[in-house]
């Protein structure tokens, strides 16, 4: 009997295939929504495929006043592009999800669980990609590529020793590494392996000026300006050809080869609900790129840009400021373009920075014009790029393939501040403050309310009118813009086809949650609360911090909390999640509600902040991360509830912008992409060459003259990297100090222990954990390896001596596949009575019959059955308390209890480690429990959720 496949079902007339009727409308505005993105883009190529590039020209002729004589409208001025709506359409991942449909994907069996589908942009002619989920995220290796044909890189200098003593010259301040590093140069020179032929610093400045002609330079340009129709004042802009940059990227073989250029839609298929469920990571996987690959000619890709400038200090006391302009290529992997090396960020600009005055500072139109001068220097960088951003530019890569790219700001990587300057919005004290969307100044705190987004197009149209009353009122004219919070100048961004920078601005962690809302709000508050609550409670906090169980890129805090002065966001961002932790029943219920509702909302936030800086996302992890983010806002609304005599202002900008958080994730990949903390990095080098490198006097020019030596010395390093990278293919690989006694990829062993020791030494020197091993041991064995289907030898159980030896180890290498990146992980345990001079001995979770059991490690080894290794660990277990606490339900808390006795375990059980802290140092009736902490990182937090459902959301 054939089975009716399509009975009860309904056709969509997209497509033509057939949905059951619960799905049907929700596949139905998805793939209507594809059609229309499809036909659309193909009427926008037809519409200027035959548009010649003169066509599409531009005039460069821009009045620089404060307010033009004449004003620039769109339709008046070719040189502005036709805007397009980022918002158009359907945003959210969660509509791109679909059910799985065999006549629409082609394949001839069921997908496996978690099976990956890509599905290309119609323009590329790229057809639909399956793959099983192991193959997934597995990275081309940059070491792979063969050596350069240049065997010589360090050409102008005349040897390779010439070049290290040069660049070691150019290295400010040396450090202890960099005296062994000229000591080997030299010894190198000594016993006559090289020539060292420098003779003094001129000739290493000569070299430096040949050198500098390997990558595109920085040039000076004079940014003339005029304030309230004055003679016009000149500041001085260092700045790279923003073009040149990036055609040195595509033209590198080794790059090119990692470069992502067509939009992509991803899916992961959920077996259980039978759908292709959508996922972001990179941000071609996200909306903005496919919207921008509809608007491009067929065939031609963009080649997106991340856009990052900050003002910061350079002496001490900040009478010496700089302003770099850093970009990076989104086209990149996140791993390479946030990097410092080959590929990552590069400085393009050095802005003027305009001097304030008593006569002009605190003036509306003085602000007006620091901003005019900022986008007039920006319009300068971005100039030699500008005209290709229209009519795009074909040239061969590196790889050798012919492409047509159009470039692009997608990402603008910044602070608040910086974004309104961006934007030419007017700030936190405007009616209208935030870059995005126009919600007003005293509504910050409404999470519920939808309000219109702010977007290129009707910006232009209301910069305009303005700019046209002008030329009766300047009072009309100023009424205008303030009404909107925008700033009297058409925006030097716009001139850059498929930009619009309030979509680019984008949301980041470091400035808007470390360092904003919680060292700048909920950090502070809650200090007021514990000073209340008395001294005591400060110095439990402290002492909490200085116990936290040490983890890898986990900050220590020595001294506590209570007395730092300075935070950088990293000590932030830990802070942040171990506060709960160490305050939880410091600051009572019972003896101040409103402290108590801000740690409760604090739950909420580690929650959201968890969410929001997941490396990948999926429609599932949005939607949760949309609603953490309204639990947080209507928990922190409760606590604003409390009479608490705190003068506190909760109505923030930074707390409002978490709800465009999501909509960036979405609309641009994952906050790595986003984040400023790779571009922070830049500051204090800068600083150094300031200080170290310059005579103080006209020190822009200095700095980026070195800067450029600095990049150069770089370029040429790595090409000597990767001939010496070359050399040791050739040689044995460094021996491992990891051993795995199996062969497997799961486990391995290290920190061995020698010689091996007997069960009777332990079970003399340590009575109380080794009691009876030899006997505990035989007994787990013999009931092991049946169950493993390894015959017992003789099939008899096993039996030790007191007397049989076993060899410990004291380190454990555990790699897992992380349920956030979908990739590899590795943890590295340690079980070791004096490492770096204190006990250390770390919990994990193991799997057992029963699911996951926490355990904390207390002695790992190796015993020997039949020639055969068996790697143990002696553990002591910890069993979750079913019946959650009305305290540790508000607080998100999961306790865990010591079990009675030690057991052993096969260590092949292990799932990963983990970090757990006790409850209380002092109640009698909880010393024996542990509270787990949850958010260690993204692979922990969603595994909680998801093997102990509940048990950590609050209330």
């Amino acid at each position: 009997m054939t089975r009716n496949t399509t009975a009860n079902k309904q056709k969509c007339p997209t497509c033509e295939c057939h949905f059951a009727p619960n799905v049907f409308s929700r596949h139905m505005s998805s793939c209507q929504r594809k059609a229309d993105e499809q036909k659309s883009a193909k009427e926008f190529q037809q519409q200027h495929s035959g548009q010649s590039d003169t066509e599409r020209s531009w005039d460069t002729g821009i009045n620089t006043s404060t307010y033009p004589n004449e004003p620039m409208t769109l339709s008046e001025d070719a040189e502005y592009p036709i805007f397009f709506d980022f918002h158009e359409n359907g945003d959210r991942l969660e509509e791109s999800d679909h059910v799985h449909a065999p006549e629409m994907n082609h394949l001839e069996h069921e997908p496996e669980p978690d099976d990956i589908k890509i599905e290309y942009h119609p323009s590329s002619g790229r057809p639909v990609k399956h793959m099983p989920f192991h193959e997934y995220g597995k990275q081309k290796d940059l070491c792979g590529i063969p050596v350069p044909s240049d065997l010589a890189p360090w050409k102008p200098w005349r040897s390779r020793i010439d070049f290290e003593v040069a660049k070691l010259a150019l290295e400010s301040s040396m450090s202890e590494d960099q005296i062994n590093t000229l000591i080997t140069i030299l010894n190198r020179v000594s016993q006559g392996h090289d020539n060292f032929t420098l003779k003094d610093n001129k000739e290493i400045q000569k070299m430096w000026d040949l050198t500098a002609e390997r990558s595109a330079k920085f040039q000076k340009a004079e940014i003339p300006v005029s304030f309230r129709n004055q003679e016009p004042e000149t500041f001085e802009l260092y700045h790279r050809p923003v073009w040149d940059w990036l055609q040195e990227l595509v033209s590198d073989k080794a790059l090119v080869s990692q470069m992502e250029w067509d939009a992509q839609q991803m899916y992961k298929y959920d077996h259980t609900t039978r759908t292709w469920k959508r996922f972001v990571e990179e941000a071609w996987s996200a909306n903005s790129w496919w919207k921008i690959q509809n608007r491009l000619p067929p065939g031609a890709v963009p080649l997106c840009i991340v856009f990052y400038a900050d003002k910061s200090k350079l002496s001490s006391f900040g009478t010496a400021k700089g302003y770099p302009v850093v970009l990076r290529c989104a086209n990149l992997p996140m791993d390479i373009r946030n990097g410092n090396g080959k590929g990552g960020g590069r400085v393009v600009g050095w802005l003027p920075i305009v001097t304030d005055d008593a006569a002009r500072s605190g003036k509306s139109d003085f602000a007006d014009f620091k901003t005019i001068v900022w986008h007039e220097s920006v319009r300068k960088i971005f100039e030699s790029m500008v005209q290709h951003s229209k009519t795009g530019y074909t040239m061969v890569c590196g790889d050798h393939n012919r492409r047509s790219l159009y470039p692009c700001v997608l990402i603008g990587s910044s602070d608040f501040e910086e974004q309104c300057v961006i934007c030419l919005t007017r700030g936190v004290q405007s009616l209208y403050p935030c870059v995005k969307c126009k919600i007003p100044h005293d509504a910050l705190t409404d999470f519920d309310s939808e309000y219109p987004q702010r977007t290129a197009k009707d910006t232009v149209d209301i910069v305009n009118k303005a700019l046209k009353l002008a030329q009766t009122s300047k009072g009309e004219s100023e009424a205008v813009l303030k009404q909107h919070s925008l700033r009297p100048h058409i925006n030097s961004f716009f001139r850059i086809n498929n930009t619009d920078p309030h979509e680019a601005v984008s949301f980041d962690d470091l400035h808007f949650l470390d360092s904003g809302l919680w060292e700048d709000h909920i950090l502070e508050t809650h200090k007021w609360h514990i000073k209340n609550v008395g001294r005591d409670a400060a110095v439990i906090i402290d002492k909490r911090f200085q116990m936290f169980p040490r983890w890898p890129k986990l900050y220590h805090f020595e001294s506590g909390i209570s007395k730092l002065t300075f935070n950088d966001g990293s000590k932030n961002h830990d802070m942040s999640k171990i506060f709960l932790f160490a305050a939880h029943d410091v600051i009572r219920k019972d003896k101040d509600k409103a402290g108590y509702a801000l740690l409760k909302a604090t739950r909420h936030y580690i929650n959201m902040i968890m969410y929001a800086g997941l490396n990948v996302h999926t429609s599932d992890t949005i939607a949760a991360g949309r609603a953490s983010t309204k639990t947080f806002a209507d928990t922190l609304n409760r606590y604003r509830t409390y009479p608490t005599g705190l003068d506190k202002n909760w109505n923030l900008v930074k707390l409002h912008y978490l709800r465009h958080c999501w909509d960036d994730i979405e609309s641009k990949g994952v906050l790595r992409g986003m984040s400023t903390k790779p571009n922070e990095k830049f500051h204090g080098p800068l600083r150094k060459i300031y200080l170290r490198r310059t005579n103080f006097k006209d020190t822009a020019k200095q700095i980026v003259r070195i800067e450029h030596q600095s990049l150069v010395a770089s370029q040429i390093q790595d090409a000597i990297d990767l001939i010496d990278a070359s050399v040791r293919l050739n040689k044995p690989d460094e021996q491992d100090t990891f051993e795995s006694p199996l062969n497997n990829t799961h486990i391995s062993l290290g920190s061995k222990l020698t010689p091996p020791v007997s069960f009777a030494h332990l079970e003399s020197t340590t009575p109380l954990l080794f009691s009876r091993l030899h006997i505990r041991v035989s007994d787990f064995l013999s009931d092991l390896l049946p169950l493993s289907h390894i015959p017992l030898p003789q099939g008899e159980r096993i039996k030790f001596t007191a007397n049989a030896v076993l060899v410990p180890y004291q380190s454990l290498k555990v790699s897992y596949e992380s349920l956030e990146t979908w990739r590899l992980t590795t943890d590295i345990l340690r079980c070791n009575p004096s490492f770096h001079k204190r006990p250390r001995y770390d919990f994990m979770i193991f799997q057992s019959e029963r699911g996951p059991v926490f355990a904390q490690l207390r002695y790992l080894f190796v015993c020997e059955v039949a020639d055969r290794p068996y790697p143990i660990a002696l553990i002591q277990a910890y069993r979750v308390l079913r019946s959650q606490s009305s305290h540790d339900k508000d607080l998100g808390l999961l306790r865990i209890l010591r079990e009675q006795h030690t057991e052993l375990i096969s260590v092949e059980s292990i799932i990963r480690g983990a970090v757990a802290v006790p409850a209380s140092e002092s109640d009698p009736q909880k010393l024996d429990d542990m509270l787990v902490w949850d958010v260690l990182d993204g692979d922990m937090f969603l595994r909680i959720k998801r093997d102990f459902s509940g048990y950590t959301s609050g209330r």
